[in-house]
């Protein structure tokens, strides 16, 4: 295709006409006539017929996914300052979790104590099994007091 451009000297004031060249330029359809269809196509990646390697349905392709979800209407700085509250919202938790299990297993262990005591005590003084017997039928805590001290002066 025959084509005419106005051709400006660069640089130069432009003291006469300009001049009138005739330039030829090929068209998008005669530069596809060049290229050969290629007819074996052969995948080198996934070694499958049909197609090529940079074709995107390709097994061995490798699939680009995205990082995050986009929020609209959120900027970046909302969005790293929203992560760093949950960060120190959630060492918080963790501490307060660490102290709490601590609590639990010191009262635990101090529970376990206690109940070790009354053992040892049951052992030495085998009237207090019947002085708690006689415990539940008393109304009073001065009753209770008193069955407890005479069983432990019985021994």
């Amino acid at each position: 295709m025959l084509q005419l451009f106005w051709i400006l000297p660069f640089g130069e004031e432009l003291l006469h006409a300009p001049q009138m060249h005739q330039v030829q330029r090929s068209t998008s359809n005669q530069r596809m006539q060049h290229r050969k269809k290629i007819e074996d196509l052969n995948c080198i990646n996934c070694a499958e017929k049909g197609h090529l390697a940079a074709w995107k349905g390709c097994k061995a392709f490798p699939v680009i996914k995205k990082s995050s979800t986009r929020q609209p209407g959120k900027s970046y700085s909302q969005a790293a300052a929203d992560k760093k509250r949950k960060e120190g919202k959630t060492e918080e938790k963790e501490t307060e979790a660490k102290t709490n299990e601590d609590t639990y297993l010191a009262d635990l262990k101090d529970s376990l104590q206690a109940l070790k005591e009354v053992k040892i005590l049951l052992k030495e003084f085998l009237t207090l099994l019947e002085a708690s017997l006689r415990c539940r039928q008393a109304k009073t805590k001065q009753e209770k007091a008193l069955i407890v001290l005479s069983a432990l002066m019985d021994d």
